[in-house]
């Protein structure tokens, strides 16, 4: 069992190096997540929740939450394509073996149309992020001189993203954690690097009800091997959604999602984990809710470059 400890927090110290932030496979569903640029972007309240779990089966495995709000600032336009605003509020907790994460934040962004389809949208959001440290739950095989012991402390955070759309296509760039803190109370090195994530997608229509819509996730942060993740959703009849994607870390996923009526629309998603804990049968899920009182969830709205 010690031995299973030891490989596991091996894989752990490796992939908070990589996932200096909570990992979701659902992205493209949950932009708001991601990147403040979305704060606001369509015209009503957009609530959305993904919940993941990594690993299931394995002892402290990874577990991750996150819960955005978004809403437009109702301000009269003078002109035709006058700039727009909104607000965001987004909630993320993130656990995996001693480590947990909580963070609250608050976001701004602006939308700019160049035209009627094309837009360019700035956002920023800030807040604070609570780091935790269980001494008690890493369960070293022998005492680590280096760590001080289990600990908790409160830093600031900011975010700054900027995303692209026209009529068939987006690009995002977020650039995360551009405060940098240190984490002096649990170890001497302990502290936090600026990761950077570019997203892109086009919609291809293959007739009136059916459209792909591939899509692109890429991460960055100084010291760590580059994370991507490609996939292709299929939207049948806005109503269904169906698709794959492969994630060179680790896993190859199948996404299955389905609108609840007008306003609400789920979303789950399977990883088949290919590193060396797949043979073991560990695998995880994702699963997100969307609420929106917007016209109906459209292929023109929802899960492709347009937000209305």
């Amino acid at each position: 069992m010690k031995q299973l400890l030891f490989y596991f927090f091996i894989l752990i110290s490796s992939s908070v190096i990589c996932q200096q932030r909570a990992h979701f496979s659902q992205w493209a569903s949950h932009q708001m997540a991601i990147n403040p640029a979305h704060s606001g972007i369509k015209k009503c309240i957009d609530v959305r929740g993904t919940t993941r779990g990594q690993w299931i089966g394995v002892e402290g495995s990874p577990i991750s939450g996150v819960l955005t709000i978004s809403a437009p600032l109702k301000i009269k336009r003078v002109k035709y394509l006058q700039a727009r605003h909104g607000i965001s509020g987004n909630v993320l907790y993130d656990k995996i073996g001693p480590f947990s994460e909580y963070k609250v934040q608050l976001g701004y962004a602006g939308h700019f149309n160049f035209t009627k389809d094309d837009r360019l949208s700035l956002g920023i959001s800030s807040g604070v992020q609570q780091l935790n440290f269980d001494l008690a739950l890493a369960r070293p095989l022998d005492p680590d001189p280096v760590i001080n012991g289990s600990a908790s402390q409160i830093f600031p955070t900011a975010t700054f993203g900027a995303w692209f759309n026209g009529k068939n296509y987006y690009g995002g760039l977020v650039f995360y954690d551009l405060i940098k803190n240190k984490w002096n109370t649990i170890g001497k090195n302990a502290e936090s690097r600026v990761q950077s994530v570019l997203t892109g997608g086009y919609r291809f229509r293959i007739n009136e009800n059916l459209n792909l819509l591939p899509g692109l996730y890429v991460s960055y942060v100084k010291s760590a091997p580059i994370d991507f993740q490609v996939q292709t959703i299929m939207d049948i009849q806005s109503k269904f959604n169906i698709g794959l994607g492969y994630r060179n870390t680790d896993a190859l996923i199948l996404f299955l999602g389905t609108s609840l009526g007008s306003k609400m629309k789920m979303m789950y998603s399977f990883d088949f984990v290919l590193s060396k804990l797949g043979p073991s049968s560990f695998y995880s899920h994702e699963l997100t809710f969307v609420f929106s009182p917007c016209r109906g969830f459209t292929s023109q709205n929802e899960g492709s470059p347009l937000f209305d």
